[in-house]
C-alpha cells in the first residue's frame, strides 16, 4: 500500500490548507483513543486541526485527500542514521561480523561525500513517511544538513567525536564547527560520542557536558557487538587487535567492566542520552539504562546485516525502556525505510505489538531528541505532517 505523499515544508501563515481524511487516525497523543472517520488539516507539514471528518470538513473549502480505509499517522522519526555513508550502498556484503565489517568499511572510500547518493537516500526516507532524522556526521555535517533542509526534513545533526587525542579544552563555544549547519532553519545541531572504544574518555565527558550546557541530546554507540564487550572487559579478542593497530594509544588500559557500566562511570547516561544498538547487555546493564532514564535506539536490520546479534527486546519492553528505531547507514542496511525495521521486528519476535513500534517511530524519539513540541503526534501546532500505516501492517 503506498504511503501518503511526502509532507511539504512548513509554509507561510497564509499558505493553503489541505485536509487528509481516512477511516482511522492514530494521533499518538498519550492516552488518546484511535479516531474513527478522521480528518487532519495541514498547512504544509504543520498540523492545523485534527478531529472527526464530518465536523472538520464542515465549511472547509480546500483540497481534500481521501485515503479511504487507511490509517493516518504522524510522520516518522529515524532516530539514528549516517547519511554520509550513503554512497557505500551495496559495497559491503552482509554477515562479516563487526571486525570484518570495519575492515571492509575502512578499505572503502568512506571519506567522500556523494551529494547525489545522500539526496537519493533522503528522498527514499521521505517517500517512506519519514519527516525527522537524527543524523550522525563524522566529516560532512554541513553538507548533510543542507541536503536534509533542502529536501524539507526536520533534522538533528550530531557532530561525532572520534579519536583518543584529549580535547583541546572545551569552552562555551566548543566545538566551533557546530555553527556550520546552524543557518538551515529545519536543522538543530548537537554532539555525539562515537563509542567508548574509539574516543578518549575526556572527549566523551566534554561532549556530554556541552550537550547539557546547551540543552541538547547526546548520542553514543553502546554495546553493539561482542568485540566491544571483550575489549572493555579485558582487552582481548580480534576487535581489540584491530583497534590497537589503528586507534588505541599504546597506554590504553581496559576499564574492566561492561560498556554500560563504563559509560555510567563516565557520567554519560541520563534521560538526555540516546544509547544506540544496546545489543550485548546483562540484566544489570538493562537496569542501569532504565534507571538513568536513557533512551535506547534499536537498529535491528543493521545488527542482523553485520552479524552482531540482536538486542534483548523482551527485557527492554518488560522493563519499560524508552525505545526508538533507527536504520543506521546504507553501509549496513539495504534501505533507510523505517517500515522495514517494523516488519523485521514483527517477523522476528512475538514481544512487540504494533503500538510498541509506532511509539518507537513517533512520540518516543521526539522526546528523546528534544523535538516533542514539534514532532511525533497529530496535534495542532505540530510539524510532523501525515503519513499512512502500510496496508500489510494493519492487521498487526
Amino acid at each position: 500500500m503506498p504511503h501518503a505523499p511526502p509532507p511539504l515544508p512548513d509554509g507561510p501563515a497564509d499558505a493553503p490548507l489541505t485536509a487528509h481524511v481516512a477511516r482511522r487516525a492514530l494521533t499518538m497523543v498519550p492516552g488518546a483513543r484511535p479516531l474513527d472517520n478522521a480528518a487532519v488539516v495541514v498547512r504544509g507539514r504543520e498540523i492545523v486541526a485534527v478531529g472527526p471528518r464530518r465536523a472538520l470538513l464542515k465549511g472547509f473549502s480546500g483540497p481534500v485527500l481521501d485515503h479511504g480505509e487507511a490509517t493516518l499517522l504522524p510522520g516518522l522519526i529515524n532516530a539514528h542514521c549516517h547519511l554520509e555513508l550513503s554512497h557505500l550502498r551495496g559495497r559491503i556484503p552482509p554477515g562479516l561480523g563487526f571486525a570484518g565489517w570495519v575492515r571492509k568499511l575502512v578499505s572503502s572510500p568512506m571519506g567522500a561525500f556523494d551529494q547525489d547518493a545522500v539526496t537519493a537516500a533522503v528522498r527514499g526516507m521521505a517517500a517512506a513517511g519519514t519527516v525527522g532524522v537524527a543524523d550522525i556526521a563524522t566529516r560532512h555535517a554541513g553538507a548533510a544538513a543542507r541536503v536534509l533542509a533542502r529536501e524539507g526534513l526536520q533534522a538533528l545533526v550530531f557532530f561525532e567525536e572520534f579519536g583518543f587525542a584529549p580535547p583541546a579544552g572545551p569552552g562555551p563555544d566548543w566545538p566551533a564547527d557546530l555553527d556550520e549547519p546552524a543557518g538551515e532553519g529545519s536543522v538543530t545541531v548537537s554532539v555525539a560520542g562515537h563509542a567508548l572504544y574509539s574516543t578518549h574518555p575526556d572527549r566523551l565527558r566534554a561532549a556530554k557536558a556541552w550537550t547539557l550546557r546547551h540543552s541538547r541530546p547526546f548520542s553514543i554507540h553502546l554495546a553493539e557487538h561482542e568485540g566491544e564487550v571483550r575489549l572493555l572487559r579485558d582487552g582481548t579478542g580480534e576487535f581489540a587487535e584491530l583497534l590497537r593497530a589503528r586507534v588505541l594509544p599504546p597506554d590504553f588500559r581496559p576499564p574492566g567492566c561492561s560498556p554500560v557500566r563504563h559509560a555510567d562511570r563516565l557520567g554519560l547516561l541520563d534521560e538526555h542520552t540516546l544509547a544506540v544498538h544496546a545489543v550485548h547487555l546483562d540484566d544489570r546493564d538493562v537496569q542501569t539504562l532504565i534507571g538513568r532514564g536513557t533512551a535506547i535506539c534499536l537498529c535491528p536490520r543493521s545488527n542482523a546485516f553485520i552479524g552482531v546479534g540482536r538486542a534483548p527486546w523482551e527485557r527492554f519492553l518488560s522493563a519499560g525502556a524508552r525505545l526508538c528505531l533507527g536504520t543506521d547507514s546504507l553501509a549496513s542496511n539495504q534501505d533507510l525505510d523505517l517500515w522495514n525495521e517494523v516488519r523485521y521486528l514483527l517477523q522476528n519476535s512475538t514481544c512487540f505489538s504494533l503500538p510498541d513500534v509506532l511509539a518507537a517511530l513517533t512520540v518516543t524519539p521526539a522526546r528523546a531528541l528534544g523535538q516533542e513540541k514539534t514532532m511525533g503526534m497529530l496535534a495542532p501546532g505540530m510539524r510532523s505532517g501525515v503519513t499512512l500505516l502500510p496496508g500489510d501492517l494493519v492487521d498487526a
